[in-house]
């Protein structure tokens, strides 16, 4: 239950039965299907939970090579799985950002009551447990190979640091009741702040991700750091096994579209530069005339009247 298949599902549950709606969500493996015909009431909260957290993807990336384009933009296919299975910082985000918007979904919607089975009264405890286990769906605990297995001990650890990511940005807020604004009896809550917030949290997070190798215990793997030159990596850090593709050039085998035609910012030294987002391949310049309203003035009474001016916008695409 990835981003682009739970998450630009356009179902609804209305009144259709459980079985009916789940068979319409694409991409669930067995164990995700157990979990939507048993919380089909959250599904719908879960899906749009993993909406937003693609549209948050695509906002924090918008001038990186990599733009979180994870479906195609012309088939409409889901592009991105083979890259997120490199174990990337990029697949550290996605894991992290989907975990966080599903939880800060379910948590709302339960908080506000529109859930069956969850409601304001249960979100201490309760939602918690709900959103975790909706997160879990997004990620197999069981792989046919120790790579598989491997990886998904990342998955999961980048899972939980968007997890804490929300969980930590909780605020705290009181209201007063009283005569004449007395504070004689307080009400407190916890407040979730904007997904915004939480999107440019684990945005740090992926700048400041740790590379970390994968130690076998007996059976079980282990993350551990793949040098002694970083600080040791917390629960709350991403990680990543694996180091990013320069995203350049399309490789249709690893659904990285390239940046050509991308719009860029031929003033910036940043990361939407043409220089650093063209690959130093060169862009070319469009000058585009349009006209639009000025001058306006209030004529009395009661009207507002306007010149037509003409104004150029220059704007610069990677060759």
């Amino acid at each position: 239950m990835r981003i682009g298949s739970v998450g630009l599902s356009s179902s609804n549950i209305g009144n259709r039965s459980a079985g009916s709606f789940c068979k319409e969500l694409k991409g669930l493996n067995k164990r995700q299907m157990r979990f939507c015909r048993k919380n089909v009431g959250l599904m719908d909260s879960v899906r749009r939970g993993a909406q937003s957290s693609y549209t948050e993807c695509q906002y924090q990336f918008h001038k990186r090579r990599w733009n979180c384009t994870l479906i195609d933009p012309l088939t409409h296919k889901v592009i991105g799985d083979v890259l997120l299975a490199e174990g990337t910082r990029e697949s550290a985000f996605v894991h992290a950002i989907s975990a966080a918007g599903v939880s800060y979904r379910v948590t709302r919607d339960c908080a506000k009551g529109l859930n069956e089975g969850c409601g304001c009264d249960q979100t201490r405890h309760e939602i918690p447990e709900l959103s975790t286990e909706s997160v879990h769906t997004i990620v197999p605990r069981k792989s046919n190979s120790s790579a598989q297995a491997e990886q998904t001990v990342v998955n999961l650890h980048n899972n939980r640091a968007g997890r804490e990511a929300l969980g930590a940005s909780l605020r705290r807020e009181c209201k007063c009741h009283g005569i004449s604004g007395s504070c004689e009896i307080k009400t407190c809550w916890d407040a979730l702040p904007s997904f915004r917030e939480i999107g440019a949290t684990i945005k740090d997070k992926f700048d400041g991700a740790t590379a970390v190798q994968i130690v076998m215990e007996g059976d079980k793997p282990r993350i551990q750091g793949k040098t002694n030159q970083y600080r040791r990596h917390t629960n709350a850090d991403l990680v990543f096994t694996s180091d990013s593709p320069d995203y350049c050039l399309p490789n249709p085998s690893l659904g990285i579209l390239g940046t050509k035609g991308r719009e860029c910012n031929a003033t910036s030294y940043g990361t939407d530069g043409c220089e650093l987002l063209c690959c130093g391949r060169g862009y070319e310049r469009e000058v585009k005339v349009v006209q639009e309203k000025c001058n306006c003035k209030f004529v009395y009474c009661c009207k507002v009247v306007c010149e037509q001016c003409t104004r150029s916008i220059e704007r610069h695409y990677c060759l």
